[in-house]
């Protein structure tokens, strides 16, 4: 099993291989989401995406990554958001600061994803019918990612 530092290294190829494997079967599972994005540029959904994966990480970093590795952890993977795009950091915290705000009021951490992600792609206060899609994306993020910290096999793979 890859160490935490390892698997931090391997995060950021990770979530741009998944934005772009991700995009048509959640696109046609939800054609809300296809509505939404028709008019809004591939790279925008490539960066909000990624940032979303990223953000996913670091907030689980603090409960799945060992104490004395979690500086290092999170030093390696802000510093391929920050080489990746010159904006990655700045959108990684403030996905940081929506999510907490929205659960401080109570939103469940799946909504409060996928707001983020629909507010900016859309770059503007999503319709009813396009914060229906919150809690779904912000599902598939925390779940695409729950176990990414972990480096201990669950069990014997074989018998």
């Amino acid at each position: 099993m890859p160490s935490q530092i390892e698997q931090a290294q391997l995060l950021m190829p990770a979530v741009q291989k998944l934005a772009e494997a991700a995009y048509a079967p959640l696109t046609q599972q939800y054609p809300e989401l296809a509505i939404l994005l028709e008019d809004i540029p591939e790279s925008r959904w490539t960066f909000f995406f990624i940032t979303a994966c990223i953000g996913v990480t670091f907030m689980l970093a603090p409960v799945q990554v060992a104490e004395a590795a979690q500086s290092q952890v999170c030093a390696t993977v802000a510093a391929s958001l920050e080489a990746w795009h010159p904006q990655g950091y700045e959108a990684l915290e403030d996905f940081l600061k929506f999510v907490r705000e929205k659960m401080q009021q109570e939103v469940e951490m799946p909504a409060a994803i996928g707001a983020w992600l629909l507010w900016n792609l859309k770059q503007s206060q999503p319709s009813s019918a396009e914060l229906s899609l919150a809690w779904p994306l912000g599902l598939f993020f925390l779940h695409s990612f729950k176990d990414w910290w972990e480096t201990e096999p669950d069990g014997e793979i074989f018998h």
